[in-house]
């Protein structure tokens, strides 16, 4: 039976308060051994130490100099001729193989066409007038009244004219004449009537000028053209006769 303290073999049980010696206290075995056991103590402790001065050195995760502001320098060069063309004909290369093919007839609707000159096309030539399509106006308005003895053809009345007899003539049974000289122009319309004689003197001119003035006449023509026309009419008054108009 062991007693206490007594370890197997006949070692003593050493105290925890023993074990708790400093490195220099420990005596090392004499002899290559407690060299040995000497070098790889020194080395524990230097590990130690080392570690030590590791932890309390601060660590600047970004490096340089702490609390310092770093300062990056950058230029820029100029790109070289063949990288700038070499740059632009793969910017063509993308851009003419994203277009697409444009067809002929795309192509030739594009392109302008020519315009032919037109013939300058000659001015229509006035109609011939024929003589039954109406009265022609003369460019330039003849003043003159020309006398019968200068007309090719005399004015005639479109209508009939009957001048009315006066109710004075009618009740007294009297006939008379009165001899007017008309002014007709070129469109046939009376411009003007005078009574240049009348029998009995007064009675029937009122009469024979109303009427005529109200007239219209196919105008006088002169070497193919109308002309304005001078002319004398002679109308007699039957009022005496029953029912005799004038003429």
């Amino acid at each position: 039976m062991l007693s206490p303290g007594q370890l197997p073999g006949g070692k003593q049980n050493v105290s925890m308060s023993e074990g708790l010696l400093s490195a220099s206290a420990i005596e090392m075995p004499e002899g290559p051994s407690g060299a040995a056991w000497q070098r790889l103590l020194l080395a524990c402790l230097f590990s130690a130490l080392l570690h030590l001065v590791l932890i309390g050195i601060p660590v600047n995760p970004t490096g340089g100099v702490p609390n310092v502001v770093s300062t990056i320098q950058a230029r820029l060069e100029p790109a070289t001729i063949d990288e700038v063309s070499a740059a632009a004909a793969a910017e063509a290369t993308v851009q003419s193989e994203a277009l697409p093919a444009v067809s002929e007839n795309a192509k030739a609707a594009a392109e302008p066409k020519r315009l032919e000159p037109k013939p300058a096309e000659k001015p229509a030539a006035p109609p011939a007038s024929s003589p039954g399509s109406g009265i022609e106006v003369p460019f330039i308005r003849d003043p003159t009244y020309y006398p019968a003895r200068q007309l090719d053809v005399y004015p005639q009345p479109v209508a009939m004219i009957q001048p009315k007899c006066p109710e004075s003539a009618v009740a007294q049974r009297i006939n008379g004449r009165v001899q007017l000289l008309v002014l007709i122009d070129e469109f046939g319309v009376v411009n003007e009537a005078s009574v240049t004689e009348a029998q009995p003197p007064g009675l029937f001119d009122d009469a024979a000028v109303q009427a005529f003035r109200a007239a219209r006449f196919v105008p006088a023509q002169k070497a193919g053209n109308h002309v304005k026309s001078r002319v004398l009419l002679r109308v007699n008054f039957l009022c005496g006769d029953t029912e005799a108009p004038a003429r």
